[in-house]
């Protein structure tokens, strides 16, 4: 067989197990590099016989000043003479650099991927096209090793991960040697672009393909493959682990968004296992990559600190110290603040607030602190719904007296995952309900009470949420 036919051969048996036919939308990244020039022809050739419809993505860096223009302009040339719709974007990577303080590598990586992302979804894509290759499978794994990475970095490139729901990451070249990809484009003739950058020894992988690699084929001549072999076993493993992991992942799941890993689960696990569990947490919040090395026995550590320790980690993800264990949560917008009629349904943030007159004679109490009844007639006209503010007063139900706000809190012990979302039904600085947590004693039923009101909190999510507080009603 010739190299076009053994290469189309092989791509077409890699779309089949993910899916890839009549209905598909294959997104194409195209740098304008051979590997991704032969992976469009290669899928371009397929999507007739598959049934499946193709464009391309192609992501400007703008860090090679005019040549970065001119791929731009060959991808869309590229794109056209085949008929493809293509979506590009110039992406502001050295801004990016400057704002998050990171390496033009990986602020190159986040935009990037980001770029997908939106493409993605602008184009229906079910499926996400990488031209990743063997040798470039061999290079990371390397250069992981070198960074004393864990599991995750040694098991290589993953041939497929899930983007977004309902669209998945692709890599049908990743098991091609890039030789046979240049051996195909001179057989067909096809064009590609050059990219300086990628002899530029001052960057690492650049170092590592050029002057590493080819010394380790020397010496065994089956090194890059024999990598990938090595890769692809760490990568069964590793989703092995996953596998038992996810249970945990699932128990610990919280109702806005992250994880509480109580303390009694987490000494239970050995400390590799550990690792992978926040790991598989951050992926499941959407962060594609594990954290630093640094990060993770620094993750480690936090199980010792004091309480309320916090540490940052990859894309503003919290992990917090709380009393009885670590959250890990993703980063929260501000909770608005509303001012309300105490009547009908209104919603901050991802909560909701229900008002409901209720007989008084049919009142009955539960254990349930998201539901309340209080006296309708001891609520002033206009109510401020929001999240405690310095100087609040409250004094809680069955309490002698008023007590500041805050150390009430302090005695509750409510984690920091809770009280980042804590809002409170107030008039002024005197709280009359600490939403979801305690009724003030100002407010309850007497055997005065003539009016009954009942109050029901909800979690709604930030989805169904508008940007600032709002009646529903």
């Amino acid at each position: 067989m010739s190299i076009v036919e053994v290469l189309r051969a092989h791509v077409r048996e890699r779309l089949r197990p993910w899916g890839i036919g009549n209905g598909s939308r294959v997104l194409c990244a195209v740098s304008g590099g051979v590997d991704s020039v032969v992976l469009l022809e290669l899928l371009f050739e397929l999507s007739s016989e598959l049934g499946f419809l193709l464009a391309v993505a192609h992501a400007d860096h703008g860090l090679r000043g005019r040549a970065s223009e001119e791929d731009a302009e060959f991808v869309r040339q590229l794109a056209g003479e085949r008929g493809l719709s293509v979506m590009l974007e110039r992406l502001p990577v050295r801004e990016y650099a400057r704002t998050h303080r990171c390496s033009l590598q990986v602020a190159a990586r986040t935009l990037r991927y980001e770029f997908l992302q939106r493409s993605a979804r602008s184009f229906g894509a079910t499926h996400v096209a990488l031209a990743h290759t063997l040798d470039d499978n061999a290079e990371t794994v390397l250069l992981n090793l070198l960074r004393g990475s864990g599991l995750e970095g040694l098991a290589g490139i993953p041939p497929c991960r899930e983007l977004f729901p309902g669209c998945w990451l692709i890599r049908p070249l990743l098991s091609v040697r890039k030789e046979q990809l240049y051996a195909y484009a001179r057989t067909r003739g096809i064009p590609w672009r050059d990219d300086a950058s990628n002899r530029d020894r001052r960057f690492r992988r650049n170092r590592l393909r050029w002057d590493v690699l080819p010394r380790l084929e020397e010496l065994v001549p089956a090194a890059i493959t024999n990598i990938a072999r090595c890769s692809s076993l760490l990568r069964q493993a590793l989703e092995g682990i996953e596998q038992l992991l996810r249970p945990l992942l699932q128990q610990a799941a919280l109702p806005g968004g992250g994880f509480f890993f109580a303390d009694s689960s987490w000494d239970a696990l050995p400390p590799f296992f550990r690792l992978e569990l926040l790991r598989l947490g951050l992926r499941q919040l959407g962060v594609p990559y594990g954290p630093p090395a640094e990060h993770a026995l620094r993750a480690l550590d936090l199980r010792n600190a004091p309480t309320g320790k916090r540490l940052v980690l990859t894309q503003g993800m919290l992990l917090v110290r709380e009393h009885a264990g670590l959250s890990l949560l993703p980063p929260a917008p501000p909770l608005p603040s509303l001012t309300l009629e105490p009547r009908g349904r209104h919603r901050v943030g991802p909560w909701m607030l229900e008002f409901e007159p209720v007989e008084c004679a049919a009142v009955r109490f539960g254990d349930d602190p998201t539901t309340e009844v209080l006296d309708a007639e001891r609520l002033p006209p206009l109510l401020q719904w929001r999240p405690p503010q310095p100087g609040d007063r409250f004094h809680p139900l069955g309490m002698p007296k008023e007590i500041k706000l805050g150390d009430f809190l302090t005695n509750q012990r409510l984690p920091f995952w809770r009280r980042r979302l804590l809002t409170v039904l107030a008039d002024g600085q005197r709280v009359l309900w600490v939403c979801g947590v305690r009724l003030s004693d100002t407010v309850k039923l007497t055997p005065q009470t003539r009016r009954c009101l009942r109050l029901r909190l909800l979690f709604v999510g930030y989805s169904a949420q508008p940007e600032h507080g709002s009646r529903t009603d």
